[in-house]
């Protein structure tokens, strides 16, 4: 929400707040005069959402380093190599955080529906024989030295696409078969891709994601239990069509089952958080002689390194800053100046808690291997900057929070409710400056 600020005679603009300044100064010249009455005054962006995430880097930039010590020095004789360039990588991340926090969010929303036909491009590429991809898996694709998960950015993209659609469409989103073919489109490629990598943790995320913001856009339930269902139905039959994902499935029922083999690396991370205790056992412990062995720490399980060389203290800031974040974002969203915002938040909020909450599960036991990374925290260039990229659009959207009780004007005319034809959020409603307005189903 940004202020104009006007010296002499203050007069209300249409998408502006003004901001009181006492009385008005008549000395100076004309072009000092005029540069002060167009001078904009953005407040500043959620620093219970920045610092956490902020948190959350810096503690994963950390662990990679810790994590990956001894595989970075068999592999490049380089025992620094990944944890500096997953710095790199949080660098990079931050001028995306920072750029995007500060510009208004409603200036991508022309984008969406170009960013979600390159990211639907990008997932169709990397499955294409021949076409270079990291590591030989259908996944990312590879440019040089340069790596791009091509679902990190079908994530960003259904979270803008979907926000933008929905918006526009208000309450008459659902009461038509062909105003819900584009959002459900949009889902299914993108899962389906996904799927066919495979992937099915990163698809389950995606779905997640989809799913969330319809039903919090309000369309009726049979839009989203139904696909929804039928989602969940392929999930479970790809995890028995897969060989590797049935191994997980039953591990996940009995992790002593094959301790030397499908479920080792559960048992080792349950193992490494027993060993840290409270207090952990002390940073890069976890690569010295008699260190747990974990396959992939500094990726999927880099939780469990947390819990051994941070012990629980250290796991209980990761899941508190992760609880921030998203009470803050939903706050965020319940605030927001008009649907648009209020589905990025509510989206981006999804893909980060969700994330971390499967991670977590899967590290704790409770759910099956799905090879889902904690976000902010594990080893990844492109799926940190652009979840970093995620929480400045975010932050963007947090600026132009405001209370009911604040006067002035939002830069956002509300859509919000049945007045307008809105999608129905869960909100105080106001009118397009900001003032309570009465919302009545």
């Amino acid at each position: 929400m940004s202020r104009l600020v006007r010296q002499p005679g203050q007069m209300r603009t249409h998408g502006a707040r003004p901001a009181s300044s006492g009385a008005p100064q008549r000395r100076g010249s004309t072009q000092q005069r005029i540069a002060s009455a167009l001078r904009i005054q953005r407040p500043g962006e959620d620093k219970a959402i920045l610092v956490p995430a902020l948190v959350l880097v810096g503690i994963g930039v950390l662990m990679v380093f810790s994590a990956s010590a001894m595989n970075s020095l068999l592999k490049t004789n380089d025992a620094y190599g990944a944890g500096i360039k997953q710095l790199a990588y949080a660098i990079i991340g931050f001028g995306f955080l920072y750029f995007l926090s500060a510009i208004d969010y409603r200036r991508w929303r022309p984008f969406a529906p170009i960013a979600m036909a390159i990211s639907i491009g990008l997932l169709i590429v990397v499955l294409i024989p021949g076409v270079p991809t990291e590591a030989g898996l259908r996944r990312s694709l590879s440019i040089g030295q340069i790596s791009i998960h091509a679902a990190e950015a079908a994530k960003f993209s259904l979270v803008l696409f979907l926000a933008d659609f929905l918006a526009r469409r208000g309450n008459e989103i659902g009461k038509t078969w062909e105003s819900m073919l584009p959002p459900l489109l949009a889902i299914v490629l993108s899962v389906l891709l996904v799927l066919v990598e495979p992937d099915l943790g990163t698809a389950s995320i995606l779905g997640l994601i989809g799913f969330s913001l319809l039903f919090v856009a309000g369309v009726p339930l049979r839009w989203v239990l139904v696909p929804g269902a039928g989602a969940a139905s392929v999930a479970i039959g790809m995890m028995f069509v897969n060989g590797y994902q049935a191994a997980r499935l039953g591990g996940f029922s009995d992790p002593f089952s094959d301790p030397t083999g499908a479920t080792y690396q559960t048992l080792q991370g349950l193992i490494a958080m027993a060993v840290g205790g409270p207090l952990g056992s002390g940073l890069g412990s976890s690569q010295q002689v008699g260190g747990i062995n974990i396959p992939y720490a500094w990726n999927d399980y880099i939780f469990a390194v947390i819990g051994e060389e941070a012990g629980l203290v250290g796991m209980l800031i990761v899941i508190s800053a992760f609880m921030a974040i998203a009470l803050r974002g939903l706050r965020t969203a319940r605030h927001a100046p008009d649907t648009f915002g209020a589905l990025i938040a509510t989206g981006i909020v999804v893909w980060i808690s969700g994330q971390a909450f499967v991670n977590i599960a899967v590290v704790l036991a409770l759910m099956p291997v799905t090879g889902v990374p904690l976000p902010l925290v594990s080893q990844g260039g492109s799926a940190l900057i652009v979840l970093m990229a995620a929480i400045g659009l975010l932050l963007s959207v947090s600026r132009e929070t405001m209370d009911p009780s604040q006067a002035g004007g939002s830069d956002a005319r509300a859509h919000r409710g049945w007045r307008n034809g809105g999608a129905s959020l869960p909100s105080v409603r106001r009118s397009s400056y900001g003032s309570p307005t009465p919302y009545r189903r």
